[in-house]
């Protein structure tokens, strides 16, 4: 009777470490919709700035099946046909590409960013390509 007690209370010890692995693992994940709230722009002469909050920021949208979602559209852009991001870790920096593609199939805006999630609830963008010069980032609080 003691050996199915500790193997019953050894199987409910496994189970549960795995679901919060899983569940910890989702709340950290970009999946979902974010809404700008801060950004930073660095001086010309590159010394960094602080937080400025924004009211009402745009909102994104990370889709589980890789598809992409902004309120905001590439000026060059008149409307969008697909947009996709894919993630993906560079010597120890994730990485998020975005590659939005318009009606006119001559018109392709892609973008390449770090990202850094804070606590599941804060995301932070980073440009890299295109470059912000001046040393720009953007965070946003998951809405959903």
């Amino acid at each position: 009777m003691k050996n199915l007690i500790l193997i019953m209370s050894l199987v409910f010890t496994l189970g549960s470490c795995s679901q919060s692995e899983e569940n910890n693992e989702i709340e950290n994940s970009i999946y979902g919709t974010w809404q700008l709230i801060e950004r930073k722009a660095g001086n010309v002469d590159g010394t960094p700035n602080d937080w400025e909050s924004i009211s009402n920021g745009y909102k994104i949208t990370f889709n589980e099946n890789s598809s992409y979602e902004s309120e905001i559209e590439p000026s060059n852009c008149n409307e969008v046909s697909s947009s996709v991001y894919n993630l993906r870790n560079e010597s120890e920096i994730n990485i998020l590409e975005i590659t939005i593609l318009c009606v006119d199939p001559n018109t392709t805006f892609e973008s390449k960013d770090s990202y850094i999630i804070e606590d599941a609830t804060f995301l932070i963008l980073t440009p890299i390509e295109p470059e912000c010069f001046e040393g720009c980032a953007f965070k946003y609080k998951k809405i959903k």
